[in-house]
């Protein structure tokens, strides 16, 4: 039987989005560059997220398009983002580390949005975990460069979504980028399964380049980001087959995973057994934003009874193992 565990169980969130306003600015207009349809998709999160009303938020993205609908999230005047403050909140439901998500964007003055996500990540270096934002669509040569930054930054992994670039990160033209990281081993979180750039085939990302990436690089730990969905069976049966493979939920519901026709069975399946080791929690925070306990609480629900030791695993101890193993945990 299981050790019991503490009610407030702790949270490691291993994708979150932590961001000043000029930040989230650089973020939400490279989506709007390269899959604008996000900004549709997702109004309702966006808004409730932003604190902002969704009627003139889909009027702004009808009469101006995606910039002005940016407009409407982010207002001249809006309260400035209290770093503290939301360390604060967010402990108070349990979350003792977070990995945050750097981005090759670039702010007005210049600087990258990597060095500020890396600044707030030595704010509080034992709370927070950042991977630089890595860009393959200026080229093999552009994206060293930005990790070799990001090692100077001393960021611990990166991260890529391939929908954005447009580019297959299996191309040979990209090995000397994961050879680097390969050397320094690094964390990588890549983006995979379903998305909303619909200018990009949607296999884009998927377990069969998680496969590759894992294989030909065996010092690169792979986070397979939003678990792959919808081929969740595929994706866990790589994570099997690999050592340096793990997947995590965010963007998901958890309360939704029960559901029949939602394509979670796999991980409900096997997220118990041969693949407990390998699931770690995340949110993308705007994307459901409701608290973060909540959605603990909701994967809890998933493990009822003594199954709470699979809940805790899924929380904190998977990601905590990744965590260690980058020399920061």
């Amino acid at each position: 039987m299981a050790a019991a565990l503490p009610e407030q169980a702790p949270i490691i969130d291993v994708c979150s989005l932590v961001y000043d306003d000029e930040g989230w600015r650089a973020y939400l207009d490279r989506l709007a560059r390269h899959a604008p349809r996000y900004l549709a998709v997702f109004a309702r999160s966006f808004t409730t997220y932003f604190g902002a009303d969704l009627g003139s938020y889909r009027a702004a993205l009808r009469e101006s398009g995606p910039t002005g609908a940016v407009d409407i999230l982010l207002p001249a005047g809006r309260q400035p983002f209290d770093l503290d403050a939301y360390i604060s909140e967010r402990t108070e439901q349990g979350v003792r580390a977070e990995v945050i998500m750097g981005s090759p964007a670039r702010l007005p003055g210049g600087e990258g949005v990597n060095d500020r996500v890396a600044r707030i990540a030595a704010h509080a270096p034992h709370r927070f975990h950042a991977w630089g934002g890595i860009t393959l669509r200026d080229g093999a040569a552009a994206a060293v460069r930005e990790l070799l930054r990001c090692l100077d930054l001393e960021m611990t992994g990166f991260n890529i979504i391939p929908f954005l670039d447009a580019v297959d990160v299996t191309d040979e033209e990209f090995a000397p980028l994961f050879q680097l990281a390969d050397e320094a081993r690094l964390s990588l979180w890549l983006h995979t399964g379903h998305h909303f750039a619909s200018a990009v085939p949607a296999d884009i990302s998927t377990w069969r380049h998680v496969d590759h990436l894992a294989a030909r690089y065996p010092h690169i730990t792979v986070v397979a980001g939003h678990a792959g969905w919808p081929a969740l069976l595929d994706t866990l049966m790589i994570a099997a087959r690999h050592d340096n493979v793990l997947l995590e939920i965010s963007s998901h519901r958890p309360s939704l995973m029960t559901q029949p026709g939602t394509g979670w069975e796999p991980l409900l399946r096997y997220g118990r057994g041969a693949c407990r080791s390998k699931i770690m929690f995340g949110t993308s925070t705007w994307v459901n934003p409701i608290p973060i306990a909540t959605l603990a609480a909701e994967v809890r629900d998933l493990h009822p009874g003594d199954e709470g030791a699979v809940a805790h695993d899924w929380l904190y101890g998977n990601a905590s193992g990744l965590l260690g193993r980058t020399g920061h945990g």
